[in-house]
Parts: C-alpha cells; structure tokens; sequence
C-alpha cells in the first residue's frame, strides 16, 4: 500500500511539472529565435519577449519554424510544427544604449564627452536614429539645441568645418617616402576626411587635398 501511495505522488508530482518545463522550453526557443531576428537590424539590442496567451504552449513541443509579420511591438507569431499551426500573441521590446544630453547643449557647440551620457532605454518605437556609443558623438557639431536627458539625434549633428574658402592651408605631400609641405590656400571648405580643392601659389596648381586637421591638408 506504502509503495503504491508513493509511486501515485510520484506521477502526480511528475505529471504537474512536465507542462511548466515544456513552456519554458518553447519560450526560451521563442525568445532565441527572436533575439537572432532583431540582431538583423540592431546587432546591439536586447529584447524582452512577453507572451499573451501561454496556455496554446502547454501541449506542443519546440516548433520547427517560427513566422512573424514583424519582429517588434505586439505581434502574431505562426509556431508551425509538421502540418499543425499555432498562433501565439507576443509584444516584443527592444532596449539599447542610447546617448542623451548630460546637460543643455546650445546649437553650434562641438559636442565633448562631458556634455554627453549613455543610458540603456525602450527604444522599441524611437522615432530618431540614435547614438549608442558616446565616442561616436564627440567632436561633431549639433544643428539644433538638445535639452537635458533628451536623446541625441544623429540626423540633427554634422561634423565641424575645420577648413573654410580661401583661407591659407599648410599642404603636406607625399611622394613614396618622401614628404615635403609647403603653404597653399583652399579652394573649397570641408571637415576632418573631406577632399576640396587647393591651390599652390608656388607651382600655380590646382590640386585635390584631403583634411587632415584644421588648417591642414594631405596630397597623394
């Protein structure tokens, strides 16, 4: 009699935990699947997978494949498993680093790091692109004022002129391992990469120049 009473437990014990496991099973499949069709569009974001309706997963196993119109916000995902379909609803939320205004940031100023601050936030519906590195923001120039904690914009920044029309420029050239400089004016305006015009009062050249640096040029 002991025997049998143990042995029912037993089942009942094993029998009221097998759905619980098989569900973390699927959502755990679900939320890989997920995580990997995000990573698509945003390699840097993590995501949060809340599932509405749990009890359609307490009978199925791990799909074979796993549909959705969109990978984001609420949504129907299709669990297909051989020639039987599931619908289960999702909300998908993504969260990621994103970089906000430390303090009021005037239009005009050359942003530097103490300006700047790295938050991790829903950015599941930002209507921005945004900044997730701090680095990537320093020593641009804002078109528009940023108040404090407000998200920066990387659509409103634009990288300084470092080099304007007509201004005198110190011209570097390289010829193999030769290198020589000698003074030029600039007959364009441009950033830190640009390539503008130049010309040599020298030699009476016009030449393509990159920037190097404010004031100064490289000829290959």
């Amino acid at each position: 009699m002991y025997k049998v009473l143990c042995l029912s437990l037993f089942i009942m014990v094993f029998a009221g935990t097998l759905p619980a496991e098989q569900i973390i099973d699927v959502e755990s499949h679900l939320q890989k699947v997920v995580q990997e069709q995000v990573a698509k569009e945003c390699g840097t974001c993590k995501i949060e997978l809340f599932i509405h309706n749990k009890k359609i997963l307490e009978d199925i196993s791990v799909p074979d494949r796993v549909v959705a119109d969109r990978w984001r916000g609420q949504t129907n995902m299709i669990l297909q498993m051989g020639e039987e379909n599931r619908i289960v609803t999702v909300t998908i939320r993504w969260h990621d680093n994103v970089t906000i205004a430390k303090k009021n940031i005037r239009q005009g100023q050359i942003l530097a790091e103490q300006d700047l601050k790295i938050i991790e936030k829903d950015v599941t519906f930002l209507p921005t692109p945004y900044i997730n590195n701090i680095e990537n923001a320093i020593g641009w120039e804002p078109r528009k004022t940023f108040r404090r904690g407000q998200v920066i914009d990387e659509g409103y920044l634009k990288r300084p002129l470092v080099v304007k029309y007509g201004q005198p420029v110190r011209v570097m050239l390289e010829q193999g391992s030769l290198q020589l400089s000698m003074n030029g004016q600039a007959k364009g305006a441009g950033s830190i990469g640009d390539r503008i015009p130049i010309y040599l009062p020298d030699t009476k050249k016009r030449l393509s120049a990159v920037i190097l640096e404010k004031g100064i040029v490289r000829v290959q």
